[in-house]
């Protein structure tokens, strides 16, 4: 199967997409303001049509080199390319004041590249381990872990929880448009009988993620003008991979917290560097060059900023549940396709799956090659000017939107959604809690009817289920540890 798998990642299609989608990544992750997300939701509408592999690896490509791409511009003009690689910047910028842009930008070259390689291969020999447990859950445990999905990534919004569950109740509120999926009648749809088609969620997330951002980007150079932040030319690295690689521990510990935040939804790539980041600290002989240049502080942070990519496929694929709006969009995509994640993906002679993670171990291998070799020519993204490349990503858009169903109503719809995500960052409301609900609403009303009918319509039927009442506990954990452990802390104090 492995061989066949491998034989499947080696052709000239496969190949291209995967470095089309890296250069892509990285260019945008380069642009200030533009996310990681907003790079693999642009690229999605170049997959209609496309093999589902081929497809897949663009993205993921996207993935891992947007990861990447932040470090360049954290790096070179202070601003973080995505919130991935504010802690590259803190020792990064120093180095370029120094006259080492170059060295720092190839660490965090090596480290993204190392802790996607070490990300990739966990998710190789943990995820079928995972799925043969997946198993043993029934209806019940999945519309539990739906709520823990959305609980996840509402807990993110720790400033403004009420404006992440309102987020994520309105994600859930607007996927009822359109037909019932057990009994096929029609509903929300206000005499419109277009809108029995109800919301396909890719749509949902080209408005809310690549419209919005546009809007919002067209927004902040209107208010800016000419203003802009000094840059650092590229200069030649003259750091070796050898004098790197003696950070080992370091690679090796970001690995680990990477690979174990990124399994658990809600997280992401900016905790994981943060934790690197202060565990590099901590642990290093030298703590007081953190913050002054340091190329150890640079490794951990990209380290285990990029160490979360593989993982963060592992609760997708297996329990087709995604840990963030990035594999939101992937199982979007997948869902797009006609594949269905779960357990059945790693059953019998699937030989897809094993091919898509070994392809992401791939994906990273060359996305050191492609830095090596054009590290220089990703740096000149940064000075790129907005009113170049805003529009053709509206353009982008657009065609996107009306391939989707090949009518205009999925224009309206994607217009629709861009206005409402532009609304909602103007009053800082969370968008990743509406598009994790958009995308589990299915699995979530599904699931929750088909407990209540097996139980007769017995609520508690959730509380019975030992496996369901543990989801409801760590669910409960991730919304309000970060309130008890700041009250905690209050009291201590007034007790002093």
């Amino acid at each position: 199967m492995l061989v066949e798998a491998v034989r499947q990642i080696f052709t000239i299609q496969n190949i291209l997409m995967m470095n089309v989608g890296l250069a892509a990544g990285v260019m945008i992750g380069a642009m200030p303001g533009l996310s990681v997300t907003f790079a693999i939701t642009v690229l999605l509408t170049m997959t209609f049509g496309m093999d589902t592999l081929s497809g897949m690896y663009l993205l993921l490509g996207a993935y891992c080199g947007g990861m990447y791409g932040g470090s360049i511009t954290a790096i070179l003009i202070n601003t973080p390319g995505t919130p991935n690689s504010i802690c590259a910047m803190w020792d990064g910028y120093p180095l370029a004041k120094q006259g080492r842009a170059g060295d720092a930008l190839k660490t965090a070259l090596v480290g993204s590249a190392l802790g996607g390689i070490i990300s990739a291969c966990a998710l190789l020999f943990l995820a079928p381990q995972l799925a043969k447990i997946v198993y043993q859950i029934a209806s019940p445990e999945y519309f539990a872990l739906c709520i823990f999905g959305i609980a996840a990534t509402v807990s993110v919004s720790r400033k403004n929880m009420l404006k992440g569950f309102l987020s994520a109740l309105l994600g859930l509120l607007l996927s009822c448009v359109g037909l019932d999926p057990l009994y096929g009648t029609r509903r929300l749809i206000f005499g419109q009988p277009s809108l029995a088609a109800g919301f396909s969620a890719v749509t949902c997330m080209l408005g809310l993620y690549a419209l919005a951002q546009v809007l919002s980007e067209c927004n902040t150079a209107r208010r800016a003008g000419d203003h802009a932040p000094p840059a650092f030319e590229y200069t030649k690295s003259t750091i070796r991979l050898r004098d790197l690689l003696k950070y080992w521990k370091t690679i090796i510990k970001s690995s680990v917290i990477g690979i174990v935040i990124g399994a658990i939804p809600g997280t992401g790539g900016a905790i994981s560097s943060m934790f690197s980041y202060n565990e590099a600290q901590r642990a290093s002989k030298e703590p007081e060059e953190f913050g002054k240049g340091s190329l150890e502080g640079i490794m951990a942070s990209e380290t285990g900023n990029n160490a979360v990519t593989g993982a963060t496929l592992i609760p997708m694929l297996t329990l087709g549940i995604p840990g963030d709006s990035c594999m939101a969009v992937l199982l979007g995509a997948l869902t797009m396709q006609g594949i269905v994640p779960g357990a059945a993906l790693f059953s019998g002679d699937s030989v897809w799956v094993y091919a898509l993670m070994i392809g992401l171990i791939f994906i990273n291998i060359l996305m050191f090659l492609q830095g090596s070799i054009f590290i220089r020519g990703f740096a000149n993204i940064s000075k790129l000017r907005e009113n170049i490349i805003l529009p053709c990503i509206v353009i982008l858009c657009t065609v996107g939107g009306f391939a989707i169903g090949n009518n205009t109503y999925q224009v309206f719809v994607l217009i629709g959604f861009g206005l409402l995500g532009y609304v909602m960052k103007s009053f800082e409301i969370p968008i990743a809690p509406m598009t994790i609900a958009l995308v589990l609403s299915s699995l979530f009303e599904t699931n929750l009817r088909r407990s209540m009918v097996v139980s007769y319509g017995d609520a508690l039927v959730f509380l019975k289920r030992p496996v369901c009442l543990l989801i409801f506990a760590v669910t409960l954990v991730f919304l309000f540890l970060p309130q008890v452990s700041a009250l905690l802390k209050r009291i201590r104090k007034s007790e002093r």
